[in-house]
């Protein structure tokens, strides 16, 4: 039987738009953190900036992503 609820429907949805912010904001510093160390480690300057800018736009975007989730669940998910 399919006996979807709507607090079953759409369970990956539903954890994104729990969870997005947090989960934009640790992919975000782990990409900083990570170009940084990288740059650190190797000597390679340049990769600090380019890090930060890098993280910078993932943000932007994962951010984006996460409000356009947030709409579309609005407007899809049932709420009775």
């Amino acid at each position: 039987m399919n006996d979807d609820s709507p607090s079953q429907s759409y369970p990956v949805v539903q954890w994104f738009v729990a969870r997005g912010k947090a989960v934009s904001v640790v992919l975000t510093l782990l990409v900083l953190f990570g170009g940084v160390a990288g740059g650190l480690a190797w000597h390679q300057w340049w990769l600090l900036p380019v890090s930060l800018v890098a993280a910078a736009v993932l943000l932007g975007l994962l951010l984006s992503y996460v409000e356009v989730l947030r709409i579309i669940a609005d407007t899809l998910i049932p709420k009775y």
